[in-house]
């Protein structure tokens, strides 16, 4: 049973639209669900090489458990409000588990995406407590607004904001935001982010989850990267001969 209504205030979504993030400390999500997840992904990570800290494909590698997460209301519920009724979970971004051990150094602020195509949500959801000391994520409030140039990352994904020159006013400008375990911190992929040091003494163990809305002017969604969530893939483009 959930602990909350799923849906996001007036206020709560304004929050996100404005300021590109929003945090959700107790949405309501399974311990039990979240603890087989942090299972999983402790499992997986300790077989990964020295030095590497993320897990991906999480969603390939136990599809059951992990549609119970990315479907689950206490997620899909706040989505709808944002992106509307019909939702995906995306599975060439993110996907991925991340284990922030003791020491681990702060990343660089970037994107997720590099421009606005589609769209991206990001969701990360924590299995541990984060806090400044354990490397909660930092985010430049308002930075999805921001211009859409600059050096993309390499190999995919979005860019780094300390190779747009003229983004260097911003790059001071970040701010933690300390999530609970079992919390929710979610923000629009265009927002320049990152998460923190760990100089503390425990992990911060999450999973980072990425979903958009079903485009409606896709007549051919491809199956293979993307899982319905919420709603349908709803067609509704305009193909009448003149």
């Amino acid at each position: 049973m959930l602990t909350h209504h799923p849906a996001l205030t007036e206020q709560q979504a304004r929050h996100y639209r404005d300021l590109g993030y929003l945090r959700l400390p107790d949405p309501g999500l399974p311990r039990d669900l979240l603890d087989d997840v942090a299972e999983m992904v402790r499992a997986r990570a300790a077989r990964l090489p020295a030095g590497q800290t993320k897990v991906y494909r999480l969603y390939q590698h136990d599809p059951a458990l992990m549609h119970r997460l990315v479907a689950h209301p206490a997620l899909t519920g706040p989505l709808t409000t944002l992106l509307g009724p019909n939702l995906v979970y995306v599975l060439n971004r993110h996907n991925q588990g991340s284990l922030n051990a003791p020491g681990a150094q702060k990343d660089r602020l970037h994107r997720d995406i590099l421009q606005p195509t589609r769209g991206l949500l990001t969701a990360v959801v924590y299995l541990e407590e984060a806090t400044v000391q354990t490397g909660c994520t930092w985010i430049v409030p308002g930075s999805h607004r921001a211009p859409y140039v600059g050096v993309p990352q390499p190999d995919g994904g979005g860019t780094w904001m300390d190779e747009h020159p003229e983004l260097a006013d911003l790059t001071d400008q970040a701010v933690p935001v300390p999530v609970p375990a079992g919390g929710i911190f979610i923000f629009d992929g265009t927002a320049f982010h990152t998460a923190g040091p760990n100089t503390g003494s425990t992990t911060r163990t999450s999973v980072v989850l990425g979903y958009r809305a079903a485009d409606e002017l896709d007549a051919h969604p491809d199956l293979d990267r993307q899982i319905v969530v919420a709603g349908t893939h709803l067609y509704r483009g305009n193909d009448q001969p003149n």
